[in-house]
Parts: structure tokens; sequence; C-alpha cells
């Protein structure tokens, strides 16, 4: 049976989920802060136009029973009103964001939804509002449960992924000690991934995630160490044109968000004892990225 799916925030990451949930058959709802007419995602060397209402105002729409909310991590806060007008006991939010932080930030602004973080693994970007760009992965790793079960049904059909996992945490900040170099550095630098091939680069990023494992260990999150190295060899090799979230935000003149990911791993550890002097003077640069992109 058809579900009704709402995605807020139809940037890269939510109008590809949203193409692919209209595949399976759903019926789809786009909840945008900048309006357009259309949804077209480009992939696989094809162009899908997708049949989807587009709303710029929450209330126009009603009670759903799925909300893919994949807005950035720091724009959580101003999705409120959304998650008001879309959410009810029997709503689930699926939380299409970065970091380790999913259910503090969303469940105070869920009305009792109940909410499914996720481990998004996607490469792509937005060309422009209604258009995206999709290159790698369509892959949500969620904890194993009847929900998990339901989310696997609900793209049933279709090029995403849904993978079950017995351990989130450990998924979760394995992706993050990715993302504190993945994300960061190509905004910082301005160059997309094989920025990585520079060896001074890549001694950077290691030690950036070996800073991000060592915190996770003292939050009592087993990340092999072997990670760091394996998932700069990993960067270094992607396709010439692939980049980040962070470089397509900055590039457009976006705040970034570092603070679940780099800011994270400061706070985490501090909370426990261990110091991340590279994540935090990641934070400081891009802090002030962010601040003056978004003036």
């Amino acid at each position: 049976m058809a579900a009704s799916v709402a995605v807020v925030g139809a940037g890269s990451v939510g109008g590809f989920f949203a193409a692919q949930a209209r595949q399976a058959g759903n019926q789809v709802t786009l909840c945008v802060r900048t309006g357009f007419v259309q949804l077209v995602v480009e992939t696989g060397g094809e162009e899908i136009t997708v049949d989807a209402s587009v709303h710029t105002d929450p209330a126009e729409v009603g009670f759903h029973d799925w909300v893919l909310l994949a807005v950035k991590a720091h724009q959580t806060a101003a999705t409120a009103d959304w998650l008001k007008a879309l959410c009810c006991p029997s709503t689930v939010v699926v939380v299409l964001q970065n970091g380790v932080e999913h259910r503090e930030r969303v469940e105070p602004l869920a009305q009792g939804a109940e909410v499914l973080p996720a481990v998004v693994r996607y490469g792509g970007e937005a060309i422009e509002p209604g258009r995206v760009r999709h290159y790698t992965y369509g892959v949500l790793t969620v904890p194993e449960g009847g929900t998990g079960r339901r989310l696997v049904e609900l793209f049933g059909g279709s090029a995403a992924q849904v993978r079950l996992t017995e351990n989130f945490e450990r998924d979760a900040w394995s992706k993050l000690v990715t993302n504190v170099a993945a994300n960061g550095i190509p905004a910082i630098t301005l160059q997309r991934f094989p920025v990585f091939r520079r060896p001074e680069v890549a001694a950077l990023a290691e030690a950036l995630m070996m800073e991000c494992i060592a915190v996770a260990g003292a939050a009592g999150i087993e990340v092999a160490s072997e990670l760091a190295r394996s998932e700069v060899k990993r960067l270094a090799g992607l396709p010439d044109h692939v980049g980040s979230s962070m470089l397509y935000d900055r590039l457009a003149g976006r705040s970034l968000e570092y603070d679940a990911l780099n800011g994270a791993v400061v706070r985490i550890g501090e909370r426990h004892g261990v110091p991340a002097p590279l994540n935090r003077a990641m934070v400081a640069l891009l802090a002030a990225i962010s601040d003056e992109g978004a003036k």
C-alpha cells in the first residue's frame, strides 16, 4: 500500500530520496524554502521528473505517514513549523543528516512522532532549486527493527538502498570519522576530492579522523583505527568531479554544517576528557567561512 511521504528540504539528498520514494509508488510532498515548479533528478545518464507537489508554506500540508528530514543539521530548528504541520504520533521522521546526535536534535520538534536516525551514503549536488545531479551511492543505514524494515519496504523497487544494522551508533561514528575530513577540507581549500591525493593533505585528513576515532572510543563506541587510512585512500580515489556537500554549500554562499561534524568531536571529546585540537582548528576556520558566506 502506498504511503504519504513528505520530504523537508529537497536539495541534493532530499531530492534524490524523494525521487526514489516516488519511484517506489508512494505519494510525495516536497517542503521547501525556495519554491520551484518541478523536481528533476539527473542520475545514471537520464533525467527523472518527479511527480510530487511542492510547498513553501507549512499551512498547505497536513499529517503524513513518513517525513524525510533532509535539511542540514544546523538548519533543523528552522523546520519546526514544518514538523508541527506534518507530524503526529503515527508519523515516522527519518533523519537524513550527518553527525551522531540525530535524536537529540529532532525529538523535541517531532510532535511525538517516532524518530528514526539514518546514516546517509550519497554523492551528488543541487545544481539549482528543483534540479539535483546524483553521482554516486544512494544508501540509508538505519537501526534494525520493525520501523527499519518498514523503511526497506517504503523504498522497495527503487534505486535507493536501505540497510539495517544492529549497531547504528558504530555506523554513525564511522561515517563521522570520514566526514570530519571529507567535508571540511574541500570546503576550506575550495577543491574537490583530488585534494586528498596531496600527501600533506592526506596526512592531515588521517590525523583528523584518528582524533574522531579516539573520541568515539572514549564514548564507548569502538571504531577500528584502520578506518582512517582506508577512508583517506578511498577519498583520493574518487572521480575528479566529486566534492563534498560542505564544498557545494560554500560555493553557493550558504552556511556550513561544521558543528554537527567537527564540532561534535570537540564537544563529545570535552565531555570525556579527550582533546581534539585539529578538529577544534577546523571548527574555528569553518565557522569563520560560514559566517562570512551567510552575510
